[in-house]
């Protein structure tokens, strides 16, 4: 095994440790941010089905394999180790640096932006597909927050109407952030179950939906990034000659759905606190909604081979609850700093992954 393939290989893990600690949070923000769940349950159940979602990208993922490792670069284009550092550093430099700052930021297009920055620093503008970069990965991100909070928006006037079926809250019935986590505690006497129970059946499939529609954004997320990130692993082990590449793409996903679950358990809690508390206030009513929305929309782009960024469809679902629900900002609103983070993720890793190929390229 070559140094080479080690330095890349030790790159892309990297990046899907850094992917899971960034990213775990948009499946579980709603169960904290609801008081459904402590921080430190919740990130455990999302990076349990990070890792399943991660490792099912082996039989449903293949289309963003190919996506990943050639299909943005112009045919003929010479991927080789310096390209590879580049653009793994570019992505992964700045999905580091994002984390450790609470900030939410997209690995799609930090990945995008690194692919983009070293082909270009490498070999210019003839090495991309620049109609696939547009058609096939641009616009799906670009209209991905859009679709979300309108879907979100949908689901919410629907939650609206089985809404009567849930108690209010009342000034003096309860602490508010009581009700948010069983709201049948502020429940009259004519809407109490006939039977005496601990939480009433609805209260129970309330909380069971939204465990498992967090579950959903989580296998969703894990299904949909893995082979992305994998695929620069796979275009590694087809340089080495000694590593014959048939078979070589799954025990690459392997390796970074496992590596995304650590991120996810140990990494995971400084962008929890800003999606889960400084973009909107959450209750299982508002929390189902967003997590149906984001898991049904990445789910669905994974099926089809887009690179759809979590990221941006989990926040744009959280806007979604923010609009339809007409919430005042937070205390510490984290809207414009998520914007931030969406707006310079792409051309930041691009610039890091230029000037590391450059780099590496005068060495």
């Amino acid at each position: 095994m070559s140094l080479e393939l080690v330095a890349i290989g030790g790159l892309v893990l990297w990046l899907a440790w850094c992917n899971g600690a960034n990213d775990v949070a948009k499946g579980v923000a709603t169960l904290v941010g609801s008081g459904e769940s402590v921080a430190r349950r919740a990130v455990l159940w999302g990076g349990l089905w990070t890792v399943a979602g991660g490792l099912t990208a082996i039989v449903w993922g293949m289309a963003l394999v190919d996506t990943f490792s050639r299909g943005l670069l112009a045919p003929g284009f010479g991927v080789d180790a310096i390209y590879l550092v580049g653009a793994l550093a570019g992505a992964g430099g700045w999905v580091w640096l994002a984390t450790r700052f609470g900030l939410p930021v997209s690995t799609t297009h930090a990945l995008l932006g690194g692919i983009a920055g070293a082909a270009l620093a490498l070999v210019g503008p003839d090495g991309l597909r620049l109609s696939a970069l547009a058609n096939k990965a641009m616009l799906p991100l670009l209209l991905g927050p859009a679709i979300a909070i309108l879907v979100c928006w949908a689901l919410l006037l629907v939650a609206r109407q089985l809404a009567r079926l849930v108690p209010a809250w009342r000034p003096g019935c309860c602490p508010q952030k009581a009700w948010q986590k069983d709201p049948f505690v502020c429940a009259l006497p004519s809407e109490q179950d006939s039977k005496s129970l601990p939480k009433p059946r609805r209260a129970q499939f309330l909380t069971r939906l939204h465990w498992l529609s967090s579950a959903a954004v989580s296998f969703g997320r894990g299904l949909n990034d893995a082979p992305k990130i994998a695929a620069f692993l796979w275009l590694a082990v087809s340089l080495s000659p000694g590593l014959p590449p048939e078979g070589g793409t799954m025990w690459p996903i392997i390796l970074v759905a496992l590596c995304m679950g650590l991120g996810s358990v140990w990494g995971g809690y400084r962008v929890l606190r800003v999606l889960a508390h400084r973009v909107v206030p959450l209750d299982h009513r508002n929390g189902v909604a967003a997590n149906l929305t984001t898991s049904g929309l990445v789910l669905l782009a994974s099926s089809l081979g887009l690179p759809l960024s979590t990221t941006h469809v989990a926040t744009g679902a959280l806007f979604g609850v923010r609009l339809g629900e007409r919430h005042a900002p937070p205390a510490q609103d984290a809207v414009k700093m998520i914007l931030f983070g969406w707006l310079v993720t792409l051309p930041l890793a691009a610039l890091l992954a230029a000037a590391g190929s450059g780099l590496l390229r005068s060495l």
